[in-house]
């Protein structure tokens, strides 16, 4: 997974696998990326599973962990 740069977000169901997979890659524990995001271990299960809503500001918090920036870009029209 380290050569991605971009990744176009159209299924809610890919927040979680992507963010589990570049946890394990950057070696960090669910409990690291918890403590970090101020969530609990079983918070991290449930956003690594899909599992209910993540807050902006701790998606945010994640991904900065994680080596990325959450970005809003403005669609082409084609």
């Amino acid at each position: 997974m380290n050569d991605l740069k971009e990744v176009v977000l159209d299924n809610p169901n890919m927040v979680g696998e992507i963010l589990k997979a570049y946890r394990r890659e950057k070696k960090i524990t669910q409990e690291e990326l918890a403590s970090f995001a101020g969530l609990s271990r079983i918070g991290v299960v449930k956003l690594e599973k899909n599992e209910g809503d993540i807050k902006l500001s701790t998606l945010i918090k994640v991904v900065g962990l994680l080596g990325f920036d959450l970005v809003l870009k403005s669609r082409e029209n084609k």
